[in-house]
């Protein structure tokens, strides 16, 4: 049985212990058993959301267990989506959006990749407005909801890529994405390349491609 403590605190943000073995013991084990870590995480997260209930708390992120915890229930959400569960990845990501005021995981990225996919454009809304317009996530998210909406190309979108953020215009738009030794040095690194956080995006996002192939088909030819 997992034993999690919810505390408040002065400053009224809630802290979280319990969870950060199951953490570590997940990352320990993914390498050689993905399918049981990420169910050791989900069963972790639900553990949680069952504990916190209805109750509606903001959490501590500079609290190392309550920041442990919040990362589990992001991952959680991303082995969901990993294995093409969105709807369950949108769940779990909106549940960590209420317990984090200030987005420190930008879960409003994931979310609004997720909302076109599901088509509901009213949470995508939401989701963009905390979206700079200067970043790549943005005009990347303007294409794919302007793709599913017409099937067409933004080109106003599509020229903020190619001229101001060329790495992601260029991975997505390769054909291969390798995880190679060089990227993954790169991924734990304190200043990742634009190359590299461009593929991070890529590989968070793949599952939409594989169920939205004509997005990218048609990316690549614009």
């Amino acid at each position: 049985m997992i034993k999690i403590k919810l505390s408040p605190t002065p400053s009224g943000l809630w802290q979280i212990d319990g969870l950060s073995q199951i953490a570590r013991r997940s990352r320990e084990l993914e390498p050689s058993n993905w399918p049981e870590a990420a169910q050791m995480r989900f069963d972790a997260v639900q553990a949680l959301l069952d504990r916190i209930g209805d109750e509606e708390l903001s959490l501590d992120w500079n609290h190392a267990p309550t920041r442990s915890a919040m990362e589990l229930l992001y991952s959680a959400a991303a082995d969901q989506m990993a294995i093409g569960e969105v709807e369950m990845a949108v769940a779990l990501w909106e549940s960590l959006a209420a317990l984090d005021e200030e987005d420190h995981m930008s879960v409003s990225v994931m979310l609004a990749f997720c909302y076109v996919d599901l088509e509901d454009y009213d949470c995508l809304e939401e989701a963009m407005f905390n979206l700079s317009p200067k970043t790549p996530e943005y005009h990347l998210l303007t294409l794919w909801t302007t793709f599913r909406r017409t099937g067409g190309i933004d080109r106003d979108a599509l020229r903020e890529l190619r001229t101001r953020h060329k790495a992601w215009m260029e991975e997505f738009s390769a054909d291969q994405h390798p995880a190679d030794e060089a990227y993954m040095a790169d991924c734990r690194s304190e200043r990742p390349t634009p190359q590299t956080e461009a593929r991070e995006l890529w590989f968070a996002t793949a599952a939409l491609w594989e169920r939205n192939p004509d997005f990218l088909k048609t990316l690549k030819k614009a």
